[in-house]
């Protein structure tokens, strides 16, 4: 099974106006931030992540979340990538789920060699 290291999140526009509170998703569980409940994010911001997950070959999702304190968490969008054995570096942009939202972000990833390595070691 292929392995990928999700290198860094950008926040190129926040669904709220004073900052989302970011967390990630995969498979129903939250991957990242770890110890933390969410990361604050505003325009521009690149979150650093260095988060290694083993995944299926073939099309993945990772979904972005935004933590409300008074009401139900919103589903901001989700990144869809595919996962093969050649390693490397890619980019995804999210695909945007909430209806009426402004939320845009970039998932930094790398696919990394049979021996869990960056193509950068």
């Amino acid at each position: 099974m292929p392995k990928i290291r999700i290198k860094s999140v950008q926040c190129t526009t926040p669904d709220e106006i004073d900052k989302d509170e970011m967390y990630l998703k995969k498979d129903g569980h939250k991957i990242w931030p770890e110890g933390e409940r969410y990361h604050r994010v505003d325009t521009g911001d690149i979150e650093q992540v260095g988060l290694d997950l083993e995944m299926e070959s073939g099309w993945n999702e990772i979904e972005v979340w935004d933590y409300d304190f008074v009401s139900l968490n919103d589903r901001l969008g989700v990144f869809k990538f595919k996962v093969d054995e050649v390693p490397g570096k890619f980019s995804t942009s999210m695909t945007l789920l909430e209806r009426n939202s402004t939320a845009s972000y970039m998932l930094f990833w790398e696919v990394l060699d049979k021996d869990g390595k960056s193509v950068d070691d």
